[in-house]
């Protein structure tokens, strides 16, 4: 399975948030809402990303699950060199 244009507007999205450590990362209502996708589908493309190795789960947030991206997230968003730097 390969990474469609929501996937990659999620990892931007990440990676612009300083989601990198199981501490900093972003709720699927945090996402959603930036995306404008809905729960199910979120959730299921953050499934995916977490079983190709982009991403990975962190700490709850009172009871949601986070998001933060893994190295291999990092690497494919800083290739791709459209990360803004502030």
């Amino acid at each position: 399975m390969e990474l469609n244009r929501t996937d990659y507007i999620i990892l931007k999205l990440l990676m612009k948030k300083k989601c990198t450590s199981f501490f900093e990362g972003m709720t699927l209502q945090e996402i959603m809402d930036v995306t404008q996708t809905t729960r199910p589908t979120t959730y299921r493309k953050m499934m995916n990303m977490k079983e190709m190795g982009y991403v990975e789960k962190g700490c709850k947030s009172i009871q949601a699950d986070t998001f933060y991206l893994l190295d291999k997230g990092i690497n494919f968003i800083e290739r791709k060199g459209e990360v803004e730097h502030d």
